[in-house]
């Protein structure tokens, strides 16, 4: 302890500026010596160890404090080849843990990318499915329109038709009832007479008076062509009834196909319409991923640039401390070496010192 007190002493002592008077037969001695005081814990050594000599220190104890104060250096280059040895490791441990998050997170951003990729089709798919079945539910409810439009003007038509075929036949039965009253062969001069007063005003009266003047069988002749046509005009309403009947049974049932086809395309449309509600679903989660992937790529090659170059500060330092501790090392071994062989030499330049 005294000897460690002395150098904490002797660190304080300014530096005097003297001069050395060197023989002949120290010069090498006096060399190493001025050698050694280049450096700044040589000179501060050579301060202590004067400063001892001119209290007349033992030389035991001079040799000591060297000791110890090499030693002490040695302990300080074990721990700190220990602690770089850990340096070390901890370096490539969390460096390593830093390019396992690197992978992961490039890996998720390879897959989410695929992912993002097949679902945006998904979704552009799904899109213009959709799309095209409203497009065929707009085109199905204007044919269905179309269809009960003309099915309204065909049922005015036949409900027209019927009501003029029938009025028809009831003229043509009151024809028939005028004419089979009628006697053949009369005043023909009479008959035109009638008919010319009746005019336009009766057509069937001005019939029955013209049928007046046919013969008996020309009469009968018209009778029985009045009796084809009413027959005709009868089957044509019955026809015509069939036909209205088919078509009303035609109408409903494509009526029927048009509520069919509208419910399938309303399954598809509701089927479609999940499944793009899934896959918009699924593709933000995938938006999602890559972007927290990205931020995790990012976060870990920050700490792996900040580790490196922290790893990287720790090595310079430990070198440069290394290198320091080395050389201070070699210099008290010097001054070891000089005291322990040539202390007559050394003596001398100390004493000059002091002096």
């Amino acid at each position: 302890m005294k000897a460690i007190a002395c150098l904490l002493l002797g660190l304080a002592i300014t530096q005097a500026v003297f001069v050395k008077k060197v023989s002949d037969p120290n010069a090498n001695v006096f060399a190493e010596l001025e050698e050694i005081e280049e450096h700044e814990l040589g000179r501060k050594i050579l301060d202590t160890i004067a400063l001892q000599m001119k209290n007349q220190a033992p030389l035991a104890d001079i040799a000591k404090m060297l000791q110890d104060l090499r030693e002490n250096l040695v302990l300080q280059q074990q721990d700190a080849d220990i602690k770089h040895a850990q340096d070390e490791v901890d370096c490539s441990s969390e460096i390593a843990g830093y390019n396992r998050r690197i992978d992961y997170a490039s890996n998720e951003i390879s897959e989410a990318t695929q992912e993002i990729t097949s679902l945006t089709g998904q979704v552009a798919a799904l899109e213009s499915e959709i799309e095209n079945i409203n497009v065929q539910l707009e085109i199905l409810n204007e044919q269905e329109e179309e269809l009960r439009t003309q099915r309204a003007k065909d049922a005015a038509s036949f409900a027209s038709r019927i009501q003029s075929t029938r009025e028809v036949v009831e003229a043509l039965n009151v024809v028939a009832a005028k004419l089979g009253a009628i006697q053949p062969e009369a005043d023909a001069k009479a008959v035109l007479l009638e008919l010319h007063n009746m005019g336009k005003s009766n057509p069937i009266a001005a019939l029955v008076s013209l049928a007046s003047a046919f013969s008996s069988e020309r009469l009968q002749q018209v009778q029985g062509k009045i009796q084809e046509l009413r027959s005709s005009m009868e089957q044509a309403v019955v026809d015509d009834t069939e036909n209205e009947t088919q078509q009303q049974i035609d109408y409903q049932n494509l009526l029927q196909q048009f509520a069919d086809q509208r419910k399938n395309f309303q399954v598809a449309l509701k089927d479609q319409t999940a499944k793009l509600t899934q896959a918009e679903h699924a593709l933000a989660a995938q938006k999602k991923r890559k972007e927290d992937a990205g931020r995790e790529l990012q976060t870990a090659t920050n700490g792996k640039i900040q580790k490196e170059a922290d790893c990287e500060a720790l090595r310079t330092q430990y070198a440069r401390d290394s290198e320091h501790r080395t050389v201070e090392i070699g210099i008290i071994r010097q001054v070891e070496e000089i005291l322990a062989t040539k202390l007559e030499g050394a003596s001398g330049y100390l004493k000059a010192r002091i002096n």
